[in-house]
């Protein structure tokens, strides 16, 4: 018997953050996997419990209720501010304050066109990120009518705080997938990498290429995924100007953390191809692959590194 041979594959799956949650470890210890498992369950549960806007007594439904929020947790005040980090990286392209426009377009986009682009005009002044002001353990919006919503950095923030808690455990080779946004600590076993398909969007059964992941994170976004307005938009809204084509289907992002992935991820997908190309190749250690609606597909310059059966 080989020395991999002794290890199994401890696996565990659940319905936390409005998505399918799963977590894989490599251990000789079954036992020990399946209670390090349920604790990391439990710490993602807390963190939707701070961040759903569909359970009215978390920290961001009381923010939006209120408009402010006082003795914030640290995490929800971090989140706020990396999430202000990647807006100004964009140039406001992500923004958690979008959620006003996005309620009102799945509501209204389908009533008179012009009383709906009336009503869009105002609403688009609620979305400012920079209208979220911290101060302290104090969070406020400076509009009234703001909202934020964090479905596009709470999972991947997850997904991260759940690879260091397997590592506190002393979990050295495991993968956390949130809802598409995937942590890897370490690789399937110590000299081999974890194997992560990416979809096609034009042939969902299909994979258009394997990612090998290694201690780091992946995440896709795309417009095909969910829709808005009884399914006639895609749920990425644009923050700055509405209803534009849409260029990129789908956008995978590698990186360090999970969190930049997944809000990277959804960015790509609102901008120029080649503007969001061009961005990824400023950042360290951050590639990323774009397919376009022509089916076209734009990769950064070390992207293929990462793919199974391409290389440089």
């Amino acid at each position: 018997m080989t020395p991999e041979e002794k290890y199994l594959l401890v696996k565990k799956s659940k319905i936390l953050m409005g998505t399918s949650v799963t977590i894989m470890i490599v251990s000789k210890n079954v036992e020990h996997s399946e209670g390090v498992i349920d604790n990391v369950f439990n710490e993602i549960k807390r963190v939707e419990g701070i961040m759903s806007v569909f359970n009215e007594e978390s920290e961001v439904s009381r923010l939006n209720r209120q408009g402010y929020l006082e003795n914030a947790s640290e995490e929800l005040i971090y989140i706020i501010k990396e999430a202000e980090k990647i807006s100004m990286l964009t140039d406001g392209v992500f923004d958690i304050t979008v959620a006003p426009l996005i309620e009102y377009i799945d509501k209204n986009f389908l009533k008179d066109r012009t009383s709906f682009e009336e009503g869009l005009r105002s609403i688009f002044e609620l979305v400012d990120y920079s209208s979220v002001k911290v101060e302290g353990r104090c969070i406020r919006f400076l509009k009234k009518g703001m909202k934020v919503v964090l479905n596009a950095i709470a999972k991947g923030y997850a997904a991260d705080l759940a690879a260091e808690t397997l590592k506190k455990y002393g979990i050295k080779n495991a993968l956390i997938n949130i809802g598409g946004d995937i942590r890897a600590v370490g690789g399937k076993i110590d000299k081999e990498p974890w194997r992560i398909g990416i979809r096609d969007p034009f042939h969902k059964e299909q994979n258009i290429t394997i990612i090998k992941l290694y201690d780091g994170a992946v995440a896709t976004s795309g417009s095909y995924e969910r829709r808005i307005a009884q399914g006639i938009l895609s749920h990425i809204i644009n923050p700055k100007r509405l209803l534009t084509s849409e260029q990129v289907i789908s956008s995978t992002v590698i990186c360090e953390r999970a969190l930049v992935a997944d809000a990277l991820a959804t960015s790509l997908c609102l901008m120029d191809p080649k503007q969001a190309i061009g961005l990824v190749e400023k950042l360290d250690n951050t590639e990323a692959m774009l397919i376009l609606a022509d089916s076209k597909i734009l990769r950064t310059s070390k992207f293929a590194a990462y793919e199974l059966n391409r290389t440089l």
